[in-house]
């Protein structure tokens, strides 16, 4: 991601409000995984974390989201997925939302990952899918790649992670909306800051929960065929 998108989302930690992790519809699948554990990793949270604040872990590149968390009492690090500052096997539960598709070395970043990991436990992430759907919009937000889903369950098994479940999420496809707003979170990211924060973040809070996550277990190939973005839950493997 270019200097602009970090100068919006630098400027959209500091003047927006945390959003609670219990306002997600993953709130629910999450708190499952976290019974009776005590170590717990979300990379690039921002301040919209899934994962409970207090006593959790946080990377992320911007120091504004930093201070945020840390005011609430999370463990945070400033630095970057491909090299997480985490002793092997430490974490029960990892997570990583709209992240791994910014990542220049999105293999870095799975193979930290499944190190920090503890065996038999969950990674959960999202990811866009489908080079057909490539558009300017995924070049202003700071894309690197959209995902064939084949070609990711065979990279996560290479690290041990498997796919469990999944989830296909709704994104739309009008290329002019997608287009604008990442157009104004890279050129007017003030405006931008100021849209997110006063309207787009209600809106998109209160339809997350409102459609809830429906996990399919089906083949991830066959299933995520027509999907524009997708939300997995992989589990690592016992060597």
């Amino acid at each position: 991601m270019g200097n602009e998108p970090r100068q919006y989302y630098d400027e959209l930690w500091s003047r927006s409000k945390m959003v609670e992790p219990s306002v997600w519809a993953m709130w629910d699948t999450i708190s499952t995984y976290m019974v009776g554990k005590n170590h717990f990793l979300e990379i690039g949270a921002g301040n919209r974390p899934r994962i409970p604040i207090a006593r959790s872990y946080f990377v992320d590149l911007s120091i504004k989201a930093m201070e945020a968390l840390r005011e609430r009492d999370g463990r945070c690090a400033v630095g970057s997925a491909e090299a997480l500052p985490f002793p092997s096997e430490w974490f029960d539960l990892i997570c990583a939302f709209e992240i791994v598709e910014h990542v220049p070395n999105d293999r870095a970043v799975l193979s930290e990952t499944s190190r920090v990991l503890k065996e038999g436990e969950r990674f959960i992430f999202s990811v866009p899918l489908h080079m057909q759907y490539w558009s300017r919009h995924d070049e202003l937000a700071g894309h690197r790649r959209r995902y064939d889903p084949t070609a990711l369950e065979s990279l996560l098994r290479h690290y041990e992670l498997v796919i469990e479940r999944y989830n296909v999420t709704i994104s739309p496809r009008n290329p002019l909306y997608r287009n604008i707003t990442a157009y104004l979170a890279t050129r007017c990211w003030r405006l931008g800051v100021a849209l997110e924060g006063g309207l787009a973040l209600p809106v998109y809070t209160w339809l997350d929960r409102r459609r809830g996550i429906k996990w399919e277990d089906s083949s991830f190939a066959q299933g995520t065929r027509r999907a524009n973005n997708v939300i997995i839950v992989c589990r690592k493997e016992k060597k």
